[in-house]
């Protein structure tokens, strides 16, 4: 957390905050600033540089973008003084100052709040600067100033570590998942190129399948890869169109099938089904095809995948399911968290993705989402989508 601080106030007022230093500092709940006080006109001015500072930082009461709305007329009483401080630290001879101060937020409470300022420019008339905002832990009315930023400056440190592990962790997830359709696109190229006029005509067929399946093995990655930075930057949302669910379900079948030879997935369609329904295709196919990539992933090749559509006013009911490895009873609470790999799923790859992915997917259509699963037996998930038609 200290780094990341020092870093931000390293910042320059001409720079371009980047966008991953945007997202550290949203996970942190840091909201950070630039600012210019001329002592000779006493105006003090302050440029966020995120929008809604309020969402990042506590929701304060007051919603305003100027500094002054935001910190002095929601300060604590005892911080009546704030700006007029702020005003003789900016004209001190020091470099950079750490204060502590408590805001009143939604909840009609004071929360203490640690600011951080760091001079980057000064001149006889003229102080630039840049600032670092946050919330920080409740504590004991007679804790110190201190103990409040040892406390909040530990426990984002923490997440800060937390944070680099998750994306460390992804990426070789995701590296890992390429590597082996790059290796079979590789060798079929290799093939192809080096023995051509030596292959049958099936042969050739073959390395050229497997080389469109691959393709298609690295797009379903790159896909779950898109989809899951939309759901963290809250950028997916619902948008429903007229759709023939059971095309839309067959097509998804035929791609599943065309990757894993062999296996059968049976849709079994209720009798009522209209043929047209109100729904997010992009959500449906992020449930259907992750619960169905799963279903294959943990049972034998041997074994039957059942998809069932189901129909009742206002509702689409999708029930998956599989005859594999299971999920026991203590872990259901935990497969839909992100990065999360089941006790029993030996050497199977995966991610850890596809499931914390369904659960965004079915809670922005308004649905819910059950499972019923026994270890050694299988898994069925049972999906209940709402249908609201347009007028």
């Amino acid at each position: 957390m200290s780094s990341l601080i020092n870093n931000t106030m390293d910042l320059r007022g001409s720079g371009d905050l980047t966008m991953s230093t945007l997202e550290i500092c949203k996970y942190l709940n840091l909201a950070l600033y630039r600012g210019n006080y001329n002592s000779n006109t006493d105006i003090l001015k302050i440029h966020w540089l995120v929008d809604n500072i309020h969402e990042w930082i506590g929701n304060f009461g007051h919603r305003g973008d100027n500094y002054v709305d935001i910190v002095e007329n929601n300060v604590h009483p005892n911080g009546i003084d704030l700006i007029h401080t702020l005003k003789n630290n900016l004209l001190a001879k020091e470099s950079s100052f750490l204060r502590t101060y408590r805001l009143l937020t939604d909840e009609n409470g004071y929360r203490p709040f640690v600011e951080k300022i760091k001079i980057t420019a000064k001149s006889q008339m003229t102080v630039d600067f840049v600032g670092c905002l946050f919330m920080a832990p409740e504590c004991d009315d007679e804790a110190e100033d201190g103990d409040i930023v040892k406390r909040q400056l530990i426990e984002s440190l923490r997440k800060e570590r937390e944070m680099n592990q998750v994306k460390s962790l992804f990426v070789n997830m995701v590296s890992h998942e390429m590597r082996t359709p790059l290796a079979i696109i590789q060798g079929a190229a290799d093939l192809i190129e080096h023995c051509n006029d030596k292959l049958s005509d099936g042969e050739r067929r073959y390395y050229i399948q497997s080389i469109r399946k691959a393709i298609l093995r690295m797009t379903r990655t790159m896909d779950t890869v898109l989809i899951l930075g939309k759901v963290q930057s809250n950028q997916l949302s619902f948008q429903p169109l007229k759709t023939d669910v059971v095309l839309f379900c067959k097509n998804i079948i035929d791609e599943f099938e065309s990757l894993n030879e062999g296996r059968k997935i049976i849709l079994q369609v209720s009798k009522s089904f209209p043929r047209g329904l109100d729904i997010d295709t992009t959500l449906l196919y992020h449930i259907v095809s992750n619960l169905l990539s799963n279903a294959i992933k943990y049972s034998k090749p041997e074994t039957l995948v059942y998809l069932n559509l189901g129909y009742k006013p206002e509702t689409l009911a999708i029930h998956v399911k599989d005859f594999g490895i299971g999920i026991p009873r203590k872990e259901w609470k935990g497969i839909f968290k992100l990065f999360h790999r089941g006790s029993n799923t030996g050497g199977r790859k995966g991610m850890g993705i596809g499931m914390f992915v369904v659960k965004h997917c079915v809670a922005l259509h308004n649905g819910i989402i059950e499972i019923d699963s026994k270890e050694h037996e299988g898994t069925t998930f049972r999906v209940v989508l709402p249908i609201v038609y347009r007028s």
